[in-house]
């Protein structure tokens, strides 16, 4: 089998350059040699390619009707290469947005992987969650690490389109939060260790936008509107720069409790505290897509909450892989 469809790129540099001596040129191979090959492609087409004169070489109807096909084959043969190149390299693909790099779990997690297991190829995107769902559908993804709404049946409820949520994925909670209210240390309320959902009528709260998707952002504002707050949209709607944005203009802000992020300013300013009556929970959720997964990508997943407690000890990737390999013998 021709992973490198030769015939097909062999055609297409042809149909590029009008000519076979630059083509030859082009591909590091003989005149003679590539007139041959494109001779034989044509006859096992059944039509020709090029008409031929003695001044420059032309495609024929035929040949561009096929020049689409040629150009899709070609791209196909890369990617399969591209594919098969990443398993015999046991990459590994993990989609995790930039926000998670303030999550003490996370950081955990990669740097585990990145000390300790220098046998795969540990390479991390960030990106929205919807591009991040979509590259898991499509296998450009091995994992995603999110913070995702922990009421997974109110989350497919609160998306606005498939994108937001799609079916297909499967999920592994590795820790939870509870949403809670940033405040500043001189607001009355800062004074109780709980802030009852009652006290929440009237007051104004600043507000995440759908950074995290929409199914966590369309939960949080319907919680707090239910219970009578009024909304702030900060300038920077992401939860980091909203508890930012709180303590910098003294409102009370939704925390979401996952970030270690330092301020530039004192730091007993504001107090965090939860909500009574009000258990609205978010997950750091491992994501992947249904179906077969290479071997990386299964033994993060097997060994995911010893890797966010930074315990390399618990995994013996040469081990596992063996295991993987006489599973599937």
């Amino acid at each position: 089998m021709d992973l490198d469809a030769t015939p097909f790129r062999y055609f297409l540099t042809v149909a590029e350059e009008r000519s076979f001596t630059r083509a030859a040129q082009l591909l590091h191979v003989s005149q003679p040699a590539l007139s041959a090959q494109i001779r034989e492609f044509e006859r096992r087409l059944g039509f020709a390619l090029f008409q031929r004169t003695s001044r420059r070489v032309e495609l024929t109807a035929e040949g561009r009707l096929f020049l689409g096909n040629a150009r899709r084959m070609v791209a196909e043969a890369s990617w399969a290469n591209q594919a098969a190149r990443e398993i015999r390299d046991n990459e590994l693909r993990i989609g995790a947005p930039f926000y998670t790099l303030h999550i003490p779990e996370r950081r955990r997690m990669m740097d585990t992987l990145v000390s300790s297991h220098a046998d795969i190829r540990l390479r991390i995107f960030d990106k929205t969650h919807e591009r991040h769902y979509l590259d898991l559908s499509r296998r450009e993804l091995d994992l995603a690490l999110l913070v995702e709404p922990a009421d997974v049946t109110a989350a497919a409820d609160n998306a606005v389109t498939e994108a937001d949520w799609p079916g297909g994925m499967e999920r592994q909670s590795l820790a939870e939060r509870r949403l809670c209210l940033q405040i500043p240390r001189e607001h009355p309320l800062a004074q109780q260790d709980t802030v009852p959902a009652a006290a929440l009528d009237g007051l104004r709260i600043v507000l995440p936008n759908r950074s995290l998707g929409a199914p966590l952002s369309v939960a949080i504002g319907r919680a707090v509107r239910e219970a009578g707050a009024l909304t702030i949209r900060p300038p920077e709607g992401h939860p980091i720069a909203v508890e930012r944005y709180g303590r910098l203009s003294r409102n009370i802000a939704v925390s979401l409790g996952w970030f270690d992020i330092h301020h530039d300013d004192d730091g007993d300013d504001v107090i965090v505290r939860p909500i009574d009556g009000l258990d609205l929970r978010t997950s750091l959720t491992l994501v992947r897509f249904h179906g077969e997964q290479r071997p990386a990508a299964a033994m993060v997943w097997q060994s995911a909450r010893q890797l966010i407690a930074g315990a390399p000890a618990a995994l013996d990737f040469s081990r596992r892989r063996q295991r993987f390999s006489q599973e599937d013998a």
